[in-house]
């Protein structure tokens, strides 16, 4: 079984205010990690990730209309880790999106700039959850890769690097 986790930034999308803003800060072009697959017994194409006001599924079409994928890594995970994301991901749809938590990302790397290392001030744990958070976990604790990231802070461009280092097949 192939999985993909992807960086995007959206596409058709109006002025896209936030996704500009995380760009910027990250200094990448893209804005957005999610996750992907295709899933036999469905026959289709599923996308999950931490967007808009939730954690949610994203349908083929809606994907395609939404979303510009800029990279995307290919891993091969055994059926008991299918087993186990299917699981994760069930049980997590719905997560509020954190919102805040983004804000506390952006204020710990301007703090860096200053030399300064703070935590997120907006951490709460598993309430909600952003892109990086979520397909961090998925790739510590489901697919038992050693991160040595911490989740609150991360954003796309450090699961990204984690990527690169760990000499994932890059597809784009």
């Amino acid at each position: 079984m192939k999985i993909k986790i992807g960086f995007s930034q959206p596409r058709n999308k109006f002025l896209p205010v936030f996704s500009w803003l995380i760009r910027l800060i990250e200094g990448t072009k893209y804005s957005h990690v999610y996750l992907q697959w295709d899933s036999e017994f469905a026959e289709s194409t599923i996308t999950y990730h931490a967007a808009g006001h939730s954690v949610h599924f994203l349908g083929l079409n809606l994907f395609k209309e939404s979303v510009k994928p800029i990279h995307e890594f290919e891993l091969t995970i055994s059926q008991d880790q299918y087993k186990e994301l299917l699981h994760y991901c069930f049980e997590n749809s719905g997560t509020d999106y954190g919102i805040k938590q983004i804000f506390g990302i952006a204020i710990v790397k301007i703090a860096g700039l200053f030399g300064k290392k703070i935590s997120n001030p907006f951490s709460d744990g598993d309430k909600s959850q952003v892109c990086s958070e979520l397909v961090g976990y998925v790739l510590s604790e489901i697919l038992n890769r050693e991160l040595e990231l911490d989740l609150d802070i991360a954003g796309p461009k450090d699961i990204f690097k984690f990527l690169k280092r760990s000499e994932i097949q890059q597809l784009k």
